[in-house]
């Protein structure tokens, strides 16, 4: 699934370090509010909307802990306009097969999700992010409709944690709620240039699927430029006969290890 814009960071509204030390050296306020104006001109003059994009390609598309693509690599592509406001919109598309060797081809090639929702920071320290997301799968010939809505609410806390809650009242058209809870962290290791990811979920697919499981990530991250490489390891527990009956093979569901590449304008 998508990655959504998230907040500004507070850094990246930090008057200019010269004015700091100005300040801290006793010079007059006249020459503070002088200094200061540019950067208020600059603000003031920032476009109210902002168009981003992303084009990724993966050794394996695993989501939730689950291979989307029978273990094969994936391209993915996403274009969102964002309001200055926190407001955002967009489109995101993915290569996919749901098709294992042997099985009746269902006529899904890629899963194409169109999204709104807003990111802001509630408080210091304290940001929160909500979507709501159409996940469609053109091309699915009769009997494999999978289309669902899914509305989610990230909280980021403490800079590097977060915590999020997805609900879906049709998950994966089985004709049951869907509650997917996460909690994580992102950390930078030291000035390496590399970082560390973590995460665990819980997927509660009772009531659509007849069982539950959890799911890991451990990743390692490094920004190349606007190229974002993750090499990550995913594992689940406790996924079932019957999730593997109802969604995919309990195979897709191993450990992994994967790559992927994302270049963003």
């Amino acid at each position: 699934m998508p990655t959504f814009p998230t907040a500004r960071t507070a850094a990246a509204r930090l008057a200019p370090w010269w004015l700091a030390l100005a300040a801290a050296a006793g010079a007059p306020a006249m020459a503070q509010t002088v200094e200061a104006e540019p950067a208020q001109a600059a603000a003031a003059d920032e476009a109210p909307w902002a168009v981003h994009g992303s084009v990724g390609a993966l050794s394996d598309y695993v989501w939730r802990g689950v291979s989307q693509t029978q273990e094969d690599p994936a391209l993915q592509a996403e274009v969102n306009l964002e309001h200055r406001s926190g407001f955002y919109a967009g489109l995101w598309a993915s290569s996919i097969d749901f098709t294992a060797a042997g099985e009746e081809d269902d006529g899904i090639d890629y899963e194409l999700d169109g999204y709104l929702g807003w990111a802001g920071e509630l408080r210091p320290g304290l940001d929160l992010d909500v979507v709501l997301t159409r996940a469609a799968y053109p091309g699915a010939r009769r009997g494999y409709d999978y289309d669902y809505t899914e509305l989610e609410a990230t909280l980021g806390f403490a800079e590097h944690y977060h915590v999020g809650l997805a609900y879906s009242p049709d998950i994966f058209g089985l004709g049951g709620k869907g509650y997917y809870w996460n909690a994580g962290g992102e950390w930078p290791l030291g000035e390496s240039g590399f970082g560390l990811k973590v995460q665990v979920g819980h997927y509660d697919l009772e009531d659509a699927a007849g069982d539950s499981y959890q799911d890991y990530l451990i990743a390692v991250t490094r920004e190349f430029g606007p190229v974002q490489a993750q090499l990550q390891y995913t594992d689940t527990s406790s996924y079932g006969p019957e999730l593997s009956e109802a969604l995919d093979d309990a195979r897709l569901a191993d450990g992994r290890v994967a790559l992927a590449l994302t270049w963003s304008f």
